[in-house]
């Protein structure tokens, strides 16, 4: 299977086995961590902004939700922080994003929990990757393109001042002109504030500073990124040690040292969260599940769920 082949199967199954819909996401953050009045905007199943940026000049906080992590993130999201700190754990690991900083979490990506610090102004953007694809044009598009297929975790971006202000004004903008056109031509304006917001995404990435890694390092994100996109058919800490070309004894002292953690905890740790996640969509079955997850039986899932979670799938469908 080529690199274009594996990328589309990964994007249709970020796709269809997502516990909550983006809006539903987006509707429990801003419920759960946004105080007062927020604005929001959608199009269609494509596009979800929020913000209170001043101090939420539309709805006031009625809606109600409730977050369930862990949440697969189905579309690309990014959450730019005007002031206030938001920690949070995607990808098995710790991140936080605080004022004047953005923090880009692409399609496929699990959260397993968000923590606020202080009074928050931000903004909550989704958008559908495959659509950024297609409206994003020239060089950026194919920079884009590379990170929405291949990134594996969040990236954290720092905008200075004229960055900031310029992003704050391009989702002010939209968020007033959509207010008052038809449905029918909001279409056309999420596209041009796609173009503009999915290259104004490729520069950041592009001048954001590249940080020196310890070769354990590099071997822990190699050694990441393939669980991530494998641990439904691979579970063994030699075939994740063979890709690197180590043998299992090297690879695992490697990680140890960049993680102080073994590598079957890590492969273990992200199956478990991969089955949470599912279980808790009420939508399959924990036969499903087992299924999609690759195991062979209900009896082997239900032990290796539950050395790790300390529960049987079952028990964890009906507490969720």
């Amino acid at each position: 299977m080529n690199f274009s082949e594996f990328s589309f199967i990964k994007m249709y199954i970020c796709r269809k086995l997502l516990p909550m819909k983006y809006s539903d996401i987006i509707t429990a953050l801003t419920a759960t961590y946004l105080a007062g009045g927020y604005n929001k905007v959608t199009v269609g199943d494509r596009f979800c902004m929020v913000d209170n940026l001043d101090g939420g000049l539309g709805e006031a906080k009625s809606l109600s939700g409730k977050i369930r992590f862990p949440i697969k993130i189905t579309m690309s999201f990014c959450i730019y922080c005007r002031s206030g700190r938001m920690s949070l754990r995607v990808q098995q690991q710790d991140h936080t994003v605080g004022s004047g900083q953005m923090m880009v979490i692409f399609a496929g990506q699990i959260v397993e929990r968000v923590s606020v610090e202080g009074p928050l102004e931000v903004i909550f953007v989704s958008v559908d990757s495959e659509f950024i694809m297609t409206q994003v044009r020239s060089r950026q598009r194919n920079k884009l393109r590379g990170l929405i297929l291949r990134s594996s975790e969040p990236t954290l971006l720092h905008l200075d001042a004229s960055d900031a202000e310029g992003f704050e004004s391009l989702c002010r903008g939209l968020r007033q002109i959509l207010k008052d056109v038809d449905v029918e031509y909001a279409e056309g304006l999420l596209s041009g504030f796609t173009t503009m917001f999915g290259s104004l995404l490729a520069s950041w990435f592009n001048d954001a500073p590249q940080t020196d890694k310890t070769s354990a390092e590099r071997v822990l994100m190699r050694f990441q990124t393939d669980v991530h996109n494998f641990s439904s058919r691979f579970k063994t800490v030699s075939y994740y040690a063979a890709r690197q070309r180590l043998s299992s004894r090297h690879f695992s002292r490697l990680i140890k040292e960049a993680s102080g953690r073994d590598p079957k905890d890590l492969i273990k740790e992200y199956v478990v969260l991969e089955a949470k996640s599912l279980l808790q969509s009420g939508n399959y079955s924990v036969r499903e599940v087992a299924d999609m997850l690759g195991f062979e039986n209900d009896s082997f899932f239900n032990r290796y769920f539950k050395s790790a979670a300390g529960v049987t799938p079952g028990a964890y469908l009906q507490n969720n």
